[in-house]
């Protein structure tokens, strides 16, 4: 028998974010957003295009949790390094303060709000 699996937390869903990122899996990080949150489809969108369009490297470091009515309120302070796949030489480094909502959706931990949104805007290619 394997090892008991961890219960999911908001910390567990915005690693396991962070990480599908890093390693270039699109439906992984789009799965830890709410589907009827304001902005999804640009969300899904814009994921798709960076990690299409770049390497990305993500950190994300929860620097205040907040919870009221089984609701987190989370500020985070995300990092994201963006490589061109067509330049290797062109990096853009994001690093922004982002305030998250999460509450549980059917029984799973989902982002229902973040600001700014602009942190996952694909590069922009001239």
């Amino acid at each position: 028998m394997g090892a008991a699996k961890a219960p999911e937390t908001p910390f567990s869903v915005l690693s396991k974010l962070s990480s599908d990122l890093s390693q270039n899996d699109p439906d992984g990080a789009i799965a830890a957003f709410d589907k009827s949150m304001k902005g999804y489809g640009g969300i899904e969108q814009n994921i798709a295009a960076i990690i299409a369009q770049t390497q990305v490297v993500s950190a994300i470091d929860i620097t205040e949790d907040t919870e009221r009515e089984g609701v987190h309120y989370l500020s985070v302070d995300w990092y994201l390094t963006l490589t061109l796949q067509s330049d290797g030489n062109r990096t853009e480094r994001r690093r922004e303060q982002v305030s998250i909502e999460m509450r549980q959706i059917k029984g799973k931990w989902k982002i229902t709000s973040m600001t700014p949104l602009s942190i996952l805007d694909p590069i922009k290619v001239v």
